[in-house]
């Protein structure tokens, strides 16, 4: 006997045991029907009711008018399996849930329905959860980086002596204080490109640009940061082309942390070496820092989610920053990876493509 017959015959004490040991895995209201939709067997608690003897009777509790038109169609296509996104009306309609349905035929050796597979499934949490994840990255983006953007402006305006001359130990505490904010500022960035990764809730915005004019950008702009352990930037230029088709504030962010990760890694008085040259058809970009003494048995390893290597400092927040830069990497069709250095310091390498051509 064909196994799918054996399947829907009720009488068979076999099918119930089957039925019983499917439905005991199965996070939804799971329902078998015969080829006409009337219901063989369930596991629902709440969208079977003692009345309900089809999978249409259990439709009407459904605030959707169209939806036997819906099942009929898929009936007679030629689809095997159909999933709609439903609301369903429980508890004498106290109670809209909204739900996940999905419809499987059954069919036997020769290809013909002997029945179908029905799966409700609530998703009132995996809602909940969305639209948490959905606020939570708008307090970051807006309620938190808005205040931390303009005390930046206001103390470098202060720094630039556009309110008059500062004095030197004033100049000291604000210096402080600009690159604390600053760190937050960098620190909430890799929060929300965390949940924008995780979620794919953006997507590139790419131009045809210049890796070295970026890269020395950012090295100025982190001057302040470098000096306060009197660290250094030795920067190496290599061959005669670096343009990449990128996103320009997603590549700036990668730069930032790759420089903020190598000033943290590194000692005082040390020189951070940034070298940049171009193969045939990539550009390669390196920051090595002179770290405390380590030796990785697994560079790479740092680029794992919550996972921080620095031995003086247990800061989380740096290997989720090394984290969004290998997603925004690969996401540009590159490649990032760390080794050891000679110099007792760690090696992170990313390559792009090169861009030779207006069309990039």
């Amino acid at each position: 006997m064909d196994f799918t017959v054996d399947f829907l015959n009720k009488n068979s004490d076999i099918t119930g045991e089957i039925f019983m040991n499917i439905a005991k895995y199965s996070s939804g209201d799971l329902i078998i029907t015969d080829e006409k939709f009337n219901i063989m067997f369930h596991n629902s608690k709440n969208a079977i009711k003692a009345n309900n003897t089809t999978l249409f009777d259990i439709m009407e509790n459904f605030l959707n008018d169209n939806i036997r038109i819906t099942i009929e169609n898929f009936k007679n296509s030629q689809n095997n399996h159909i999933f709609l996104k439903l609301i369903f009306n429980a508890e004498n309609n106290f109670q809209n849930i909204p739900i996940d349905l999905h419809i499987s035929k059954l069919k036997n050796k020769k290809g013909k329905i002997k029945g179908y597979i029905v799966i409700i499934h609530d998703i009132t949490q995996e809602i909940r959860n969305r639209i948490q994840r959905e606020t939570f990255t708008d307090i970051l983006m807006h309620d938190l980086k808005n205040p931390i953007r303009a005390n930046i402006q206001i103390l470098e305006l202060i720094l630039n002596n556009k309110f008059g001359r500062i004095e030197s130990n004033l100049k000291t505490i604000l210096d402080e204080l600009l690159n604390s904010c600053r760190f937050m500022n960098y620190m909430t960035d890799n929060l929300v490109m965390k949940y924008k990764n995780e979620f794919n809730l953006y997507e590139l915005q790419k131009q045809k640009y210049s890796i070295v004019k970026l890269v020395k950008d950012r090295c100025n702009k982190f001057m302040n940061l470098l000096d306060r352990k009197k660290q250094t930037i030795e920067l190496t230029i290599r061959g005669d082309y670096h343009e990449a088709e990128i996103d320009i504030d997603e590549m700036e962010k990668v730069i930032n942390n790759l420089i903020i990760n190598a000033s943290e890694q590194s000692i005082e008085n040390s020189i951070i070496k940034i070298k940049i040259e171009n193969s045939k058809e990539n550009i390669n970009v390196s920051f090595t820092d002179y770290g405390y003494s380590k030796n990785l048995k697994n560079p790479n390893e740092i680029f794992e989610e919550y996972l921080t290597c620095s031995n003086k400092f247990r800061k989380v927040g740096f290997s989720l920053e090394l984290y969004n830069c290998k997603k925004i990497i690969e996401a540009h069709n590159g490649r990032i990876s760390a080794q050891n250095a000679e110099n007792k310091g760690t090696s992170i390498i990313f390559s792009l493509p090169l861009c030779f051509s207006s069309a990039c």
